[in-house]
């Protein structure tokens, strides 16, 4: 199963982001992404919903509790149209 640590690894190199640039980009200390990529730190239930929103991914895809990266925001958004 895939950890938080790694699907946050994983979404950071695909944009192309730097650790810092990252936590820059979430208005979080410097090296923060780096304490959550190497498990040194959970981030808060606030933090993982600001970087799922970053990414335009569901929290428990960034958990790595499933698989489909699909936000329920963006599925409600599509079954309603």
């Amino acid at each position: 199963m895939v950890t938080l640590a790694q699907r946050l690894e994983t979404l950071r190199t695909e944009k192309g982001l730097t650790r810092p640039a990252l936590s820059t980009a979430l208005g979080l200390p410097r090296n923060a992404i780096e304490k959550f990529e190497t498990g040194r730190q959970t981030p808060t239930k606030e933090q993982q919903n600001k970087m799922a929103a970053y990414f335009g991914v569901s929290v428990a895809y960034l958990r790595g509790e499933s698989d489909d990266p699909t936000s329920m925001a963006s599925w409600m958004t599509t079954a309603l149209s």
